[in-house]
């Protein structure tokens, strides 16, 4: 378990580097205009096997946009089945980026990954910030927001919104 945690680190820590053309090797872009935008689509995300949700499902682009105040340019979606233990899509933006990672944590293995973060009190079981990501454990479920567009505070407070639009969402595949 650790050593998937190890791996999901490393694949996040790249992804926060690619710049704002760059999509993630194995993803599917779609235009923002043929990305799903409907409600029934948010509220029915795929997951069997692995559970964990399609990222993209969880938020329709009126969502997205209504909770980060830009439009989307760009979905890149993950491409990965539903069994997969890792799940992430992206919303390239006008002047910025939302990213939304999933993966399965055990509460231990959340706590050793937060090391010496401090915990954020009154989201999920658990939630520390670091790096520009905003982590928040929803039950088996390690939930990971990264936002890019302002400043630091900024984003932080931006990821926390988001986190809190996605939790009661996630927290039905915990």
């Amino acid at each position: 378990m650790n050593r998937r945690l190890g791996i999901t680190v490393v694949v996040i820590l790249a992804l926060a580097g690619c710049g704002r053309d760059a999509s993630p090797p194995a993803a599917q872009s779609t235009s923002a205009t043929a990305a799903p935008s409907s409600s029934a689509v948010a509220q029915t995300p795929t997951g069997e096997g692995g559970n964990i949700p399609d990222p993209c499902t969880l938020l329709t682009d009126a969502e997205v946009t209504q909770l980060t105040g830009r439009d989307i340019t760009q979905v890149d979606k993950d491409g990965a089945d539903a069994g997969a233990s890792t799940r992430y899509c992206q919303w390239q933006q006008s002047s910025g980026q939302l990213a939304v990672f999933l993966s399965r944590a055990t509460g231990d293995d959340f706590t050793v990954a937060r090391a010496d973060s401090p915990s954020i009190p009154g989201i999920g079981d658990d939630a520390y910030s670091r790096d520009g990501h905003f982590y928040v454990l929803v039950g088996a479920i390690n939930l990971d927001v990264y936002a890019r567009a302002g400043d630091e505070q900024q984003n932080q407070a931006e990821a926390e919104k988001v986190a809190g639009a996605l939790l009661p969402k996630v927290q039905a595949f915990s």
